[in-house]
């Protein structure tokens, strides 16, 4: 079975996420790709982070009006994703930043995201998400160097 669905998806959710400053990431796009109210954990810490769709949207609409957020990347450097009937798990290396990105030695880190099947269209259930530290080293064997 074809992962280019699941391709696109992934590729929407950091993309829609990603914005320049005086710019605004599209959020609505966020929102529709998840499967009922979805869940996200941030692992990265001490202390797991969980959110809904929507607690995480207005999560960064709060730090955007804050004046904490002005831009932010994050795009997928590595994915591995393996599909059974209409459930799918994706593997998904990313990096990102909150400044200029086109630069080397981004912060990184990994995404385990789950997808079903939806009618015809995949759609995000969950995912969750560990950052590189010291502690944590993302396996060449994952990346493939």
């Amino acid at each position: 079975m074809s992962t280019r669905a699941i391709d696109f998806i992934t590729e929407d959710f950091y993309e829609s996420l990603s914005f320049m400053d005086g710019e605004l990431p599209d959020l609505e796009t966020v929102r529709s790709l998840f499967y009922g109210d979805g869940l996200l954990i941030n692992n990265s810490s001490g202390q797991a982070v969980k959110y809904t769709a929507e607690s995480f949207i207005k999560e960064i609409e709060e730090q955007i009006e804050d004046g904490w957020l002005l831009q932010f990347m994050q795009r997928e450097l590595y994915s591995k994703t393996e599909i059974f009937g209409r459930v799918a798990q994706r593997t998904s290396v990313y990096e990102y930043s909150y400044s200029y990105y086109e630069t080397d030695n981004l912060p990184k880190g990994i995404n385990y995201i789950q997808f079903i099947q939806d009618g015809d269209n995949w759609r995000i259930t969950s995912m969750a998400w560990n950052d590189e530290s010291e502690n944590y080293r993302i396996p060449s064997e994952i990346i493939g160097h």
